[in-house]
Parts: structure tokens; C-alpha cells; sequence
């Protein structure tokens, strides 16, 4: 199910480092006051009157809650020093792209959070209460808080730990790539070879981007109740990931002349500085492209980073093809046609990932041998009608390697793992079958 206009806003704006941790922060102060009110209306008195291991003086109890208030402001200045350094870790090591998983992780957000709610906290229900009152009940929330903090941060070091293994980033990230494409293809209808027969053959009236940028998102049912309202199509040509100019066409309009309302289009497309992973299988798969290509730099030179890269993105790349691409073509409730969004394409979902890799791979023997085995365990489910987009990308490697790879030995080598990858693919399973038979 498509995400609202505002319920997208919304997402994003809580996505970030500051809602969350601003969020929590605010829950502490308001908490304080009231605590201390409760402990001042005496309701719980007989409770702690019960336990006597909960008895505290006026001066204990200032004591306890300056103590948890300085800690605590020591553990913030930690936690957000190691998160910088784990920032700058990430950006050399594993991608810069990357580090927008990193400020999104809900675990760092979560801590500093807790950390900030729980000083507040402890400040203000110091400096509301007298000299000689003792806040039992406040000073009992605030052990509790500390407590949760502690556990929280003892989670926090075990997250970023994991966090800058690159495996487990790798791992992450793809499971992030999948969840993305399984969502895609729930939603939307398989396409179907007749589907561009709908395309109006007139040019169609132009709809000019406001601003320069990435389009980040567009909202399909946006397009169609304008679309459908007027009696009209729309032909997309912005998609999800595309940099566009400002003044330039981002959609076409068919119909009558100033039939669909052309800023109901508009904002139907959300253009920003940078790219978002929401809606955008490209920049997904871009990312563990980049982990990949910079494991493989001679900087860096980690080819064993980058086996365990295309392992992972094989196994996303398998999932479109084995169960094949949406449709561009959407219609309304009652089937007639209104708009055209190339929302995935096979090929070039598969060109974006595998062309990088096999370029960067030339002459890296190890390398490209996995790469020929990700491809023919792609070519194991793949659908028929995307088999030639695998034959192409075999090709290619298998012309790289004839150019790059001076040892005949390795040559043989990769020219067995090319034919056993060629076998898995449909043409030549169904002439396997055929000549057993």
C-alpha cells in the first residue's frame, strides 16, 4: 500500500537524529514536575513506608539525584563522541552514502534520548524540590531512569560494534534492499507484454520541474486522482532517483487542453537535494555497489569484502528475476489507463549493479569468479524473459576475461565456471532437457 502525501512528510521527519532523542528529552521534563507533585500529594507514602530500603534523607536525596544528573551528562558527551567516530569509521570504510543508516539507527537515537530525558529529569526534580524535602518517589523514578540508561547504553556499544563489522552492514543493508522489493512487487501488478499499447501516440503538454534535484518520490495515486478526475493520462518521465533540471519535463499530459491540473502534478513529486531510499530500488542497490567498488579499489583492496557484497546483492537481484517487474502502466477502478511511471526495470536494475562490478573485477581473478557464480545462481530462477539480460552480462565477462586475464590457466578457469553458469540459465536448461529426453 502506497504511503500518503503527509503520512511520507511525516516519515521523514521523525526519521532523522533529532526527533526521537528531542522526543524523549521532553518526556523527562515533563515527568519531573510530576513526580515531585505526586510525591507532595503523599499517595504513595504507606507504599514506601513498607519498604524500608526505599527510606532516603533530604541531603540523600540530592545527593543521588546530582550524582545521576553529572553522570549522566558525562555518558551524553561519550556516546555522542562515539557516535562521531563511528560516523567518520563508516565514511572511510564501508561508504559515505551509508551513514544515513547510521543516523536512522533507532538504538542511537534511543540512548540519547534515554540519557538526555533521564538529566533533565534529574535537574529539574533537583532544583524544584526544597532543602528539607525528600522526594522519595522522584528520586526512585529517577534510579529507574538511570538504570534503563545504563542497559541502554551497554546495548548501544554492542549495535555500533556490529554496526562497523562491513558484513554486518552488508547484511543490513540488503535486507533493507529486499524488504523494498517485496513491498514493490506486492503492491503493484505484474507488467504485461501489451502494456505500452496504451501510450497516446500525441506528444503530449509538458510539465515543468519547479527546481533542480533528485526526485526522491511521486506518488502514483496522486497522478491518478488527477488524472482520472479530468479524464486524462499522464505520461511520467521523472522516476525515483533521476536528477532533474529545473524548467525541464518531468511529466506529459494527454487529454483535453488544460484538462489535468498541472500543480496537482507537481505535488505529486517530491524533488530534494539528495537521494532517499524510500521508493528507490536504484539508490538501494547503489549503495552495496559501493561497498563493493571501494572494497576493490587499490587503496583499500579487500576483495573478500566484495565477494561477500555480490553474494548478498545476488540474492536481491534474484528476487525481480524470478518474479519479474511491475507495471508502468496503472489504471483506474475501472481499468481504463490514466498513468505511465517506470517504477523497475530489469535490465537496468541489473545493469546498475553488475556493470560496476565486472568492470571493477577485470583482472581479478578470485573476484570474478563470484561474480560468474552470483550469475549463475541468478540464472537458476530467473524468468525466461529476463534470461537474455544474464547471456548479455556472461558475455561480457567472459570478453573481459579474454582481454585482462594473461594466465591461461585462469582463462580455462573462468571460461568452465562461464559454461556451468550458461547451463543454469532457461534456453539452455530446456536443450539439456530436450537432448536428454
Amino acid at each position: 500500500m502506497e504511503k500518503s502525501s503527509l503520512l511520507l512528510r511525516v516519515r521523514r521527519a521523525v526519521r532523522g537524529f533529532l526527533f526521537v532523542p528531542a522526543s524523549l528529552a521532553l518526556l523527562g521534563l515533563i515527568l519531573a514536575p510530576a513526580a515531585v507533585w505526586l510525591d507532595r500529594t503523599d499517595v504513595l507514602g504507606p507504599v514506601f513506608d513498607l519498604v524500608p530500603f526505599l527510606a532516603i534523607s533530604a541531603s540523600g536525596a540530592r545527593a543521588v539525584l546530582g550524582t545521576i544528573a553529572g553522570a549522566t551528562m558525562t555518558v551524553i558527551s561519550l556516546v555522542y563522541s562515539l557516535t562521531l567516530v563511528v560516523f567518520t569509521l563508516a565514511a572511510g570504510n564501508i561508504g559515505p552514502r551509508l551513514l544515513e543508516n547510521f543516523t536512522n539507527s533507532r538504538v542511537n537515537q534511543t540512548t540519547i534520548g534515554l540519557l538526555g530525558g533521564t538529566f533533565l529529569y534529574s535537574l529539574i526534580v533537583l532544583y524544584v524540590v526544597g532543602e528539607s524535602e525528600v522526594p522519595r518517589f522522584a528520586v526512585a523514578i529517577s534510579i529507574a531512569l538511570a538504570t534503563i540508561s545504563f542497559f541502554a547504553v551497554v546495548y548501544f556499544v554492542h549495535d555500533t560494534a556490529q554496526r562497523v563489522m562491513v558484513d554486518s552492514e552488508i547484511g543490513r543493508t540488503q535486507r533493507r534492499l529486499r524488504a523494498a522489493i517485496e513491498r514493490l512487487l506486492d503492491d503493484e501488478p505484474h507488467e504485461r507484454a501489451n502494456d505500452r499499447d496504451a501510450l497516446p501516440e500525441t506528444p503530449g503538454r509538458p510539465v515543468l520541474a519547479r527546481k533542480s534535484g533528485y526526485v526522491t518520490a511521486v506518488q502514483s495515486r496522486l497522478l491518478l486522482s488527477a488524472a482520472g478526475s479530468d479524464d486524462g493520462f499522464v505520461r511520467m518521465v521523472a522516476r525515483p532517483g533521476l536528477f532533474v533540471l529545473a524548467n525541464t519535463p518531468v511529466a506529459f499530459l494527454h487529454g483535453d487542453e488544460d484538462a489535468i491540473d498541472q500543480k496537482a502534478i507537481r505535488e505529486a513529486i517530491y524533488i530534494e537535494d539528495v537521494r532517499s531510499p524510500d521508493g528507490d530500488i536504484q539508490f538501494n542497490v547503489h549503495l552495496n555497489v559501493e561497498i563493493a567498488l571501494r572494497a576493490l579499489s587499490p587503496g583499500i583492496n579487500d576483495p573478500y569484502t566484495a565477494i561477500s557484497a555480490l553474494d548478498h546483492l545476488s540474492a536481491s537481484l534474484a528476487m525481480v528475476l524470478q518474479r519479474g517487474a511491475p507495471s508502468s502502466l496503472i489504471r483506474d477502478a475501472d481499468g481504463t489507463p490514466r498513468v505511465w511511471l517506470d517504477i523497475l526495470n530489469v535490465k537496468n536494475i541489473v545493469g546498475t549493479a553488475l556493470h560496476p562490478l565486472r568492470r571493477a573485477a577485470r583482472g581479478n581473478v578470485m573476484v570474478l569468479l563470484h561474480l560468474i557464480a552470483a550469475v549463475g545462481r541468478m540464472a537458476v530462477v530467473v524468468r525466461d524473459e529476463h534470461a537474455g539480460v544474464l547471456h548479455q552480462h556472461l558475455r561480457l565477462i567472459a570478453t573481459d576475461a579474454a582481454h585482462s586475464i594473461s594466465n591461461r590457466d585462469d582463462r580455462r578457469e573462468v571460461a568452465e565456471a562461464l559454461r556451468k553458469a550458461r547451463v543454469q540459465t532457461p534456453g539452455h536448461r530446456s536443450l539439456a532437457s530436450a537432448e536428454a529426453d
